[in-house]
């Protein structure tokens, strides 16, 4: 007989059931989930609580660099933190959590790091020891001020986007998905949310409703926002940036390693969990 709760890798043959755990507690399309699945979800970077063969809980881990200070440090993104409904309250998330700390430990990792999906949670992350250490800057941009031509625009490849992003966010500290999560997210099938490259500079931004928010933007700021009209259709746009001072906190952390503490960061890929 299973043990009741067991916390372990997934296997293969339980993507399914975890597809279908995804599904229950986020908003996601099944094409986002499956998606997700195709280009970002490997062997080991899942970690599930079991109940009687069951998924009940469960996080995703996506290779990740932070940048803090000028040096490059391994991290993990968690991603898609969720437990069943009917299993919340029995402290499945901590033993998911707790099985992180450890492997990240024997893997290396110097950081792990997160964007809380809605503000209650924020509370919940500081009891398992993450910090704030993400901020962002917002306004609001409207079409009438950006009149002209617009640049041709390509999708943008993963090895463009740690180039471009480094070369005019140098100055800053970063946290930048591996592969597997920028395809994970930004591929080309998206419905919802684009990388574009423009020039010398890129943009990221998401369409959801009626609203479009640029999560990401490095170069010709003037060009890149035309363009992005002139794709959504639309007559106004968030757009989100690094803010110097902590005004509205995204993401949080937690270093498992001698690894310095993060003052501040920019991560802006739009998703939490």
């Amino acid at each position: 007989m299973q043990k009741l709760f067991d916390v372990r890798y997934p296997r293969e043959d339980e993507y399914e059931a975890l597809k279908a755990l995804w599904l229950r507690c986020f908003d996601d399309s099944p094409s986002v989930v499956e998606r997700f699945f195709k280009n970002a979800v490997t062997d080991e970077n899942v970690v599930a609580a079991f109940s009687d063969g069951e998924p009940v809980s469960v996080l995703y881990m996506i290779e990740s660099t932070v940048t803090n200070n000028g040096k490059d440090y391994k991290a993990f993104y968690i991603y898609a933190v969720c437990t069943d409904p009917d299993f919340r309250g029995k402290g499945l998330m901590k033993k998911c959590f707790d099985f992180l700390f450890a492997l990240s430990k024997e893997r290396g990792v110097d950081y792990l790091f997160l964007v809380p999906a809605e503000e209650s949670l924020f509370e919940m992350y500081k009891k398992l020891g993450f910090k704030n250490g993400f901020y962002y800057s917002e306004k609001i941009v409207c079409s009438k001020d950006f009149t002209g031509g617009t640049e041709v625009f390509e999708n943008l490849s993963f090895e463009d986007y740690i180039l471009v992003r480094k070369s005019f966010s140098h100055k800053m500290n970063l946290a930048t998905l591996g592969e597997k999560g920028f395809k994970g997210f930004l591929s080309p099938e998206s419905e919802t949310v684009k990388a574009l490259k423009c020039g010398n500079g890129y943009v990221v931004y998401e369409k959801e409703n009626d609203t479009v928010t640029v999560h990401e933007l490095f170069g010709d700021e003037n060009s890149l926002l035309k363009s992005v009209f002139k794709l959504t259709n639309m007559t106004s746009l968030t757009v989100r940036g690094f803010a110097d001072e902590k005004t509205v906190p995204f993401g949080m952390y937690l270093g498992v390693s001698d690894a310095p503490p993060i003052d501040n960061a920019f991560f802006g890929i739009p998703y939490g969990g």
